[in-house]
């Protein structure tokens, strides 16, 4: 049950990503709302935990997109391993770790996208205009995963809950 609750927590955090033309943009910079999921699942559950929805996060979102197919299944799955590992050793509560992590692995993510994309063959371009994007659409996703932490550790252990009283009810 708490597994269809995930999918569809990165089911509609995908289709807030890719809705429109752009996707949501805020003070010009986009939103990765699918990478924020997973970093912030990352937090909560861990290295394994955040590396499977990872894994499959970015495995949607490589499905959707059909440039390079598991390009960013493997980015989201490792940069997931490494926040949980990180935010396992220190103390996810307080706010400034949380910030750093999301931060980090936003940026992170996006540098090794574009390696990725190098290595698939593709043209990127490293300068000044790449490196500010990747900073803004870091520090975007650190501020909104701080406003958004609690309640997803809300929902979260809603879901746990529900799906511990289906599992002693014998519903699934």
């Amino acid at each position: 049950m708490k597994y269809v609750g995930y999918w569809s927590i990165l089911f509609v955090g995908l289709l807030v990503q890719t809705t429109g033309s752009s996707g949501l943009v805020i003070f010009g910079y986009k939103l990765e709302v699918l990478l924020l999921l997973t970093l912030l699942f990352a937090i909560i559950h861990g290295p394994y935990g955040g590396a499977i929805l990872g894994f499959v996060g970015g495995l949607m979102q490589d499905l959707l997109v059909g440039h390079y197919i598991g390009l960013y299944a493997s980015v989201l799955m490792f940069v997931c391993l490494g926040v949980g590992y990180l935010s396992k050793r220190l103390y996810k509560e307080n706010f400034l770790v949380r910030f750093m992590a999301i931060f980090a692995g936003t940026a992170q993510a996006k540098i090794c996208f574009l390696v990725g994309k190098i290595a698939f063959g593709a043209t990127v371009y490293f300068g000044r205009v790449t490196f500010m994007t990747i900073l803004g659409s870091a520090l975007l996703n650190a501020f909104v995963g701080l406003l958004i932490f609690r309640p997803l550790v809300l929902l979260d252990k809603r879901l746990i809950y529900w799906d511990e009283l289906f599992k002693r009810t014998g519903v699934t």
